[in-house]
């Protein structure tokens, strides 16, 4: 337990005033992100937790993906690599959203009684945990160009790493949560 203490004392929460700064960039992302809670508040708990799931599934066959140099060389334009890797990501990712969501998946990820808070956690989250693996797959080169407060908390592994977990011990709380209050 203590070890896991030090490594979240040891992540400097300093670094997100530090750059804040009121650029186009930085209100651009602002506006960004606000987009994208919306959209997350108006597809509900359910699609929320099938996107998040959609998500681990594509972020395990990017790790696992062996054909990627073959893909890159069977294309007839030239692409950079982590774009064909972008591309296979998201189209995974695409893929897994829209069979889960025709499936079984939906009926059983579905509560009925979801508060506005836990859909907006659980969308936070998710593009958390978005941002997390599209700014590792990028080349540093891009990750340069964005502001500092944004990639300390975006583009490393151990930021990957935090992305993976939080979402899984959110909801393994929020379950919690609800089957205390729960009446059966």
């Amino acid at each position: 337990m203590n070890d896991i203490l030090s490594v979240i004392m040891g992540f400097d929460f300093s670094k997100l005033s530090k750059g804040l700064n009121l650029s186009p960039m930085s209100l651009f992302v602002g506006l960004i992100l606000v987009f994208l809670i919306i959209y997350g508040l108006s597809l509900g708990r359910t699609k929320a937790l099938i996107s998040l799931l959609g998500i681990y599934v594509a972020l395990a066959f990017d790790a696992a993906f062996p054909y990627l140099g073959q893909l890159h060389d069977a294309l007839p334009i030239e692409v950079e690599i982590y774009a064909i890797r972008l591309t296979v990501f998201m189209l995974m990712y695409l893929l897994t959203f829209a069979i889960l969501n025709k499936s079984f998946a939906s009926k059983r990820l579905a509560l009925k009684d979801s508060s506005i808070i836990s859909v907006s956690v659980i969308s936070l989250t998710q593009i958390g945990l978005l941002m997390a693996v599209i700014t590792n797959i990028i080349p540093d080169e891009i990750i340069e160009k964005m502001p500092e407060y944004l990639s300390a908390y975006f583009s490393t592994k151990e930021a990957l790493f935090f992305w993976i977990v939080i979402p899984i011990l959110l909801l393994v709380f929020m379950r919690k949560g609800k089957r205390k209050n729960s009446v059966d």
